[in-house]
């Protein structure tokens, strides 16, 4: 689906419109995707981003406060969740390529909402595992296809390229929603938390309906006669290299629990720097994410390339851990100066990660499965995201400056495998050689 034009159709005597975002005569800015179906979904990633943020900014205070949980069954409830998450994301995904991606999430967003809904009647630890459980078969499979429909609604622009302006838009969504939180936690009482669940909830909803009116192309399917091949479901999960590179990409996403967890943990319990000092760590990632995404995306739209932008992301991530090493045995001057600089190579770690994985991810996915391969690529990152937290906190932080060490190996070791699997030759869903880049 083509762009409107911005000014008269280009032919003889008529000069040719100008592009969006070139000038000020320009009506769109140069983000924008060029499609009204890449702006369509480009929203719907804002609503969703903006609810979600404003769930999880909050969330917390909910489930201790109006729920009545303990920390324990918290955790506990949404680790069962998470568990459940990863089991369902593949199934979903091959049924997104059966019934399409923007059909499939409609489904999962009416679900999520539905659910949410039903927070404001829990009582009890029982049946908030029923309906944390409910939530989370849908929450891991959302991803896949969300990068599946960046693809298909990218119009000229490269998927990757289109990807980070979504990741983008949703980082300021997250952002926007969690000063909001922050402002109603602060002003409110606790009976006031139901809010952070219904809002998610509307915003789900809402965007249920954008992508109703969402009008995409249908993808390829395999030519008529072409050779099927056996057991094509189990294609992906018997390619040793596809999985290899899943795993690798798992190992440097790591970079999100060691932002949430890990970082403010061995902040405030293993070095001297001030404990406000979390706070701005994560203002110094925000910004750096929303204004640096996009740029560094570019490039990685093929497997080589985006093969060098992982690794590129392991050697950010490895001086990060070696950085974050460093401030175990400093004063608090010194640990907060070298805290503050280690968030520049986190960021910078996080975002070629983004661009690699999503451009390996795309580049090795068969159209006509495309959403499926993702949901298997995703693995390595889903899994380690829900065991990372417990990994961090107890084998890095608690072991200290050898534990950040040790972590540094780890990412370079997987930054560094990501260029040679990326080069190695694989096979498509029809057993076709696939090229590396």
């Amino acid at each position: 689906m083509s762009a409107r034009p911005d000014g008269p159709r280009g032919g003889r005597g008529t000069a040719p419109p100008r592009r969006a975002g070139r000038g000020p005569a320009g009506r769109t800015p140069r983000w924008l995707p060029d499609s009204r179906a890449g702006r369509t979904f480009l929203f719907t990633a804002f609503v969703d981003a903006f609810g979600r943020g404003f769930f999880l900014a909050g969330s917390t205070l909910f489930y201790t406060q109006v729920v009545g949980l303990s920390a324990a069954q918290v955790g506990l409830g949404l680790s069962a969740a998470g568990l459940l998450g990863v089991l369902c994301a593949v199934p979903v995904g091959w049924l997104a390529d059966r019934i399409g991606d923007s059909r499939t999430l409609i489904l999962l967003q009416v679900w999520r909402g539905a659910a949410f809904l039903v927070y404001p009647f829990v009582t009890d630890f029982r049946a908030f595992l029923v309906d944390a459980c409910l939530i989370g078969m849908a929450e891991q499979a959302v991803g896949p296809i969300i990068q599946s429909m960046a693809g298909t609604t990218a119009g000229k622009r490269p998927p990757v390229e289109a990807m980070a302006v979504i990741a983008a838009v949703r980082n300021v969504g997250y952002t926007l929603s969690a000063v909001i939180a922050t402002a109603v936690i602060s002003l409110a009482s606790p009976d006031a938390y139901v809010t952070f669940v219904l809002a998610n909830a509307a915003t789900l909803f809402g965007s249920a309906v954008l992508l109703t009116r969402l009008r995409t192309g249908a993808r390829s399917r395999p030519a008529a006669g072409r050779s099927r091949p056996a057991r094509p479901l189990l294609r992906p999960l018997r390619d040793v290299r596809f999985l290899l590179l899943s795993l690798a990409n798992g190992v440097l996403y790591l970079h999100v629990p060691i932002l949430s967890v890990a970082l403010p943990l061995w902040i405030v319990t293993r070095t001297q720097a001030p404990r406000g000092l979390v706070g701005v760590a994560l203002a110094v990632n925000t910004v750096l994410a929303v204004t640096l995404q996009v740029r560094l995306s570019k490039g990685g739209g093929s497997a080589r390339g985006a093969g060098r932008k992982q690794r590129a992301a392991g050697v950010a991530l490895a001086v990060f851990s070696l950085l974050t090493a460093a401030t175990a045995a400093t004063g608090a001057r010194e640990a907060a100066v070298l805290l503050l600089v280690a968030a520049v190579p986190l960021t910078l770690g996080e975002l070629w990660q983004s661009a690699g994985g999503w451009g390996i991810s795309y580049s090795l996915a068969p159209e006509a499965q495309r959403t499926y391969y993702l949901s298997v690529y995703q693995l390595g990152a889903t899994v380690l995201t829900v065991a990372g937290p417990a990994l961090l906190s107890t084998v890095v932080v608690g072991t200290g400056a050898v534990g950040w060490c040790a972590l540094a190996s780890v990412f370079l070791l997987a930054g560094l495998s990501v260029p040679v699997l990326a080069r190695t030759p694989g096979r498509d869903a029809s057993g076709d050689p696939v090229p590396a880049g």
